[in-house]
């Protein structure tokens, strides 16, 4: 007979850590289905597993409310009496959250003295590379929940789809016809790659494939996305700011290849099983971010300098910013062309 477990995970944020997560609660139900499976996460991220068939309950931690809001999460928590918490925030909230809970709490490694260590010093004592969806699992050891190699996933509304498609329609783009989505914001100034680049990469792919190029990204996009729009050779359909969140997933759905920077958009297109070529600056995969091999290409320089930041600055700290701008148009649509005749022949 399956143990009445009752288990609770903690991820915080932001949107690519949480679409990590979604291997191991997966696993987790499979190797438990009858268990209760919660999650605790900051309210502006929930909209990223409000769909996901595998979660019991979805708690929301809002930040921006009262002081009594983490006493109160806390309370809840206790009162729910979880078995097992999963903690793989693991910060002062976390801690504060489920100290006195009554659960057996794990967590993971985040390898801070090794991170610390290549980021401030360039040395790398990394015994091995190790993604972060993978170190996730380190939670669930003793539970015996182990990753299936199925990958990331999310789950959009049926009405979003419905948009997207709409969407496609009113400007002429078949069923059948390839799209380039394009992603090229990111929230921190070092981590994206010049819309000069995304332009020039987007102009050679489309030429040579037919796809049709859709820009996507959020409100603080808007003026990245129409510069790179402005400056292709090509009709493309700008969609900065018109979609929500998860409108953006199904669109992502719908792309026969994506270029995007090292953001939660890249985790998306992963997850929604969309083939990604992905622009790497300032981190590399040491730090356990880089897209999920299957489906992906990674376009990145080898200089001295990489990694400089584990989430991103709003400078260079050389002030040359080499590791952007020295990358090649072609070196991503190149990355594109291969995956793109190793999808065709499949």
């Amino acid at each position: 007979m399956e143990p009445n477990y009752k288990f609770l995970i903690i991820r915080f944020s932001s949107i690519g850590d949480v679409i990590l997560t979604t291997p191991l609660v997966r696993s987790l139900r499979a190797k438990y289905p009858a268990a209760r499976i919660d999650f605790l996460v900051k309210k502006e991220f929930s909209i990223v597993l409000s769909q996901n068939p595998h979660l019991s309950n979805i708690i929301t931690f809002d930040t921006k409310a009262a002081k009594g809001e983490l006493a109160g999460i806390r309370k809840r928590i206790r009162e729910n009496k979880y078995t097992h918490i999963l903690d793989i925030q693991r910060n002062i909230r976390s801690v504060v959250i489920t100290t006195g809970s009554g659960a057996i709490v794990t967590s993971f490694s985040k390898k801070l003295l090794a991170r610390d260590i290549l980021i401030r010093f360039g040395k790398n004592i990394y015994k091995e590379i190790k993604p972060v969806y993978l170190r996730y699992f380190e939670s669930a050891a003793a539970l015996g929940a182990e990753y299936d190699g199925k990958g990331t996933e999310i789950f959009p509304a049926a009405n979003e789809e419905v948009k997207v498609i709409e969407i496609l329609k009113q400007n002429n783009i078949v069923p059948g016809m390839p799209i380039l989505v394009i992603a090229p914001g990111a929230q921190w100034e070092n981590k994206r790659w010049l819309a000069e680049g995304f332009a020039a990469a987007a102009n050679t792919f489309c030429m040579k494939t037919g796809a049709y190029p859709v820009l996507i990204g959020g409100p603080g996009d808007i003026d990245t996305c129409t510069r790179v729009q402005n400056l292709m050779k090509l009709p493309s359909l700008n969609l900065a700011g018109k979609l929500s969140l998860m409108g953006s997933a199904s669109m992502l759905g719908k792309a026969t290849m994506v270029f995007t920077n090292d953001t939660g958009m890249l985790h998306m297109a992963q997850a929604m099983k969309a083939p990604v070529v992905a622009v790497y600056g300032p981190t590399t995969r040491e730090l356990g971010f880089f897209p999920l091999p299957e489906n992906s290409r990674v376009a990145e320089i080898d200089i001295s300098c990489r990694p400089c930041t584990q989430k991103g600055l709003h400078h260079c700290p050389k002030k040359h910013f080499r590791c952007m701008n020295d990358l090649k148009p072609e070196v991503v649509s190149n990355l594109a062309d291969a995956l793109f005749q190793a999808k065709a022949e499949l």
